[in-house]
């Protein structure tokens, strides 16, 4: 009877173990302090506008998935979610799409109220210069910042299209605008005019989908201004500081409507010029 018992209790400790796992697999913990709250996925998270954008949602109360390269390394964002339990840290390297496929299946049924692609690189100016351009540093520039936001829209679709809001959000530039006449960063230019392209290619496209879910997405495409974090050099363009930029970004995601959808503003809500 003893040995019975012991059994018994053995096989309700394996079995209430691997239930844990498995509602830990299927349902990872993105609440927000309101459960009426939304859910936002930022990539890029671990400083500047990203980090920003994070730590202000969180201050809201929303459910926040802060994704960055290396979570080990992004100190301040590890103190932000001990700070904040409902802001969780996913690894996401936009140029390796298997860190965004895993992350994408980890929140599957997940609704995601806004997709924030934040994250992007300048790639080293030497390397922009006519006649000494570096090839494979415009492949890695247009990888980050082109590249990586559509591989996020196409995996995360669903996620967003599953929501209230169902906002597909991109941190452009200024400087991606043909009227900026100016010279250098050719190849920050250029990835950046490509993911406006893209972006308003992609609105217009799910906008005719069989997919009701997929017509009702808002996309934006926002020029946060030049921040004072070191990522931009010799621009022409005041500078701002990151939680200015941050707090002005989010009030211009709050007024995006289907109307406005896939048109680029300023952080101000003014209109930028293609």
């Amino acid at each position: 009877m003893a040995a019975m018992k012991a059994f018994k209790m053995v096989r309700s400790l394996v079995i209430g173990l691997v239930v844990t796992q498995i509602i830990t697999w299927v349902a990872p913990v993105v609440l927000a302090d309101d459960l009426t709250k939304p859910t936002v996925l930022i990539t890029g998270s671990n400083r500047g506008i990203g980090f920003e954008l994070a730590r202000q949602y969180a201050q809201r109360g929303w459910g926040i998935i802060a994704t960055c390269r290396t979570p080990e390394q992004a100190d301040a964002l590890q103190n932000l979610a001990l700070e904040y339990s409902n802001l969780v840290i996913e690894r996401i390297d936009v140029t390796d799409f298997d860190s965004i496929n895993t992350v994408a299946e980890k929140y599957r049924g997940v609704p995601i109220d806004v997709l924030i692609n934040n994250a992007g690189i300048l790639g080293d100016n030497d390397k922009q210069k006519f006649g000494t351009f570096d090839f494979s540093a415009f492949d890695e520039v247009m990888a980050v910042n082109t590249k990586g936001p559509i591989r996020m829209v196409e995996v995360f679709v669903d996620h967003v299209a599953a929501s209230d809001m169902k906002k597909i959000m991109n941190i452009s530039s200024a400087v991606a605008s043909i009227q900026m006449t100016f010279g250098g960063q050719v190849f920050y230019r250029a990835s950046k005019a490509a993911l406006n392209m893209s972006m308003r290619t992609l609105a217009k496209e799910l906008r005719h989908s069989d997919n009701p879910e997929y017509k009702a997405l808002i996309f934006g495409l926002i020029d946060p201004g030049v921040v004072d974090t070191g990522f931009a050099k010799n621009v022409p363009i005041p500078m701002i500081q990151a939680d200015e930029s941050a707090a002005a970004v989010i009030q211009v995601i709050d007024s995006y409507d289907r109307k406005t959808s896939a048109s680029f503003l300023r952080y101000t809500g003014q209109k930028m010029p293609w």
